[in-house]
């Protein structure tokens, strides 16, 4: 039995352990906001450095690789540390709470992203107290120069996919995109190229492709936003909603108990003879794609367009959103048909890089006229 010294012990040992907790927790916190500090201190050394040509008086070519010398920081992690320190001269609130230790550097690069001297102020009253995930999902989807509650644009919301290969399937993946930069005429993106894969294990391949949306995709009848995913949906842009529903198989109103068979958007004998009437290709001039092809209607529905042959060409996927965006505009009645490229700053290209004319120059206008 436990005698009345050892238990007056075992009350004095829990004490000292429930002071200990709390010393270990304020001494992380201090650790943390001084680790905050000293890279707020570094931030601003760093335009200095680069300022003076430090790294040359080092026998360094760059900022950068002095940075990944002496500092040890990766290429990607010094750009950007880089690029906050600069952010920050014109970003004096952001630059302050940095220093303060109130918000740590993966907050403070998401906020110089968006924040302007104008904004920053709204945008620290929002980013109060939350997290540096948070921060990041906050200023998801916005642009230099909006508010922190405007409506975020979907095309700049991107996902970070991450994949470890081996050697030689690295190197597989190196030429493969090397083949498709080439038949594409241009250098793909990583989202075309993940695209591509998807779509071949979808199954949309074969002599005649089946509509391409092998995935979910729900648009609301009160507010036409589009979901796609299961079990938590992730909201996609207009753009891409209009060019799936293009090609894709309706299923009918989910809201409905009654039963709705399967409606394809362009019945299958209309698609199979415009795909033998395309030759199986992109119609675009000088468009080489024979593979993740779409139909669209060159009169959209809702404008008054039908599944007549003359209304509907076959599309490579990048060109199809590049339409959607309204950077293409493609005219006539098919095979003869007028493709016009209409340059905007404010739309993403998607996969193509044609030759912009600048100022107040008229569009470009090609014509491909088909036998």
């Amino acid at each position: 039995m436990l005698d009345h010294g050892s238990i007056d012990d075992g009350v004095a040992d829990a004490a000292v352990r429930e002071a200990d907790w709390k010393e270990l927790h304020w001494r992380l916190r201090s650790l943390a906001q001084q680790r905050v500090a000293l890279e707020a201190e570094e931030a601003s050394y760093l335009v200095e450095a680069e300022d003076t040509h430090l790294y040359k008086r080092l026998g360094y070519s760059t900022m950068a690789e002095y940075m990944e010398r002496e500092l040890h920081y990766g290429p990607h992690a010094a750009n950007e540390r880089l690029r906050v320190a600069r952010e920050l001269i014109e970003l004096p609130l952001i630059a302050e709470q940095f220093r303060a230790g109130e918000l740590c550097f993966s907050a403070v690069r998401e906020l110089t992203r968006v924040a302007t001297p104008a904004t920053e102020e709204a945008f620290l009253a929002k980013a109060h107290n939350k997290t540096a995930r948070d921060v990041e999902r906050m200023v998801s989807g916005l642009k230099r120069g909006d508010a922190p509650d405007a409506e975020p644009d979907l095309k700049l919301i991107k996902k970070r996919v991450v994949l470890e290969v081996s050697n030689e399937v690295a190197e597989r993946f190196r030429r493969a995109r090397a083949a498709l930069d080439k038949e594409r005429g241009e250098r793909v993106t990583d989202n075309d190229v993940l695209d591509i894969l998807l779509r071949w294990n979808e199954g949309a391949t074969g002599e005649v492709p089946r509509p391409v949306v092998q995935i979910a995709v729900t648009t609301c009848k009160t507010c036409k936003r589009s979901f796609v995913g299961a079990g938590e949906p992730i909201e996609i842009d207009p753009a891409t909603a209009a060019r799936l529903s293009c090609d894709a198989e309706h299923i009918g109103d989910l809201e409905s108990d009654a039963p709705t068979r399967v409606k394809p958007t362009i019945p299958a004998a209309i698609r199979r003879k415009v795909f033998h009437r395309d030759s199986f290709a992109c119609v675009v001039p000088g468009c080489r794609a024979r593979r993740n092809l779409d139909v669209h209607h060159v009169v959209h529905r809702k404008d008054g367009g039908n599944h007549s042959m003359a209304q509907i060409c076959v599309l490579c996927s990048g060109h199809h959103q590049q339409l959607h965006l309204g950077r293409l505009v493609i005219s006539g009645r098919a095979p003869d048909l007028t493709f016009e490229w209409r340059p905007d700053d404010d739309v993403e290209s998607a996969t193509t890089s044609p030759p912009w004319d600048y100022e107040d120059d008229p569009p470009i206008v090609r014509t491909s006229v088909r036998s």
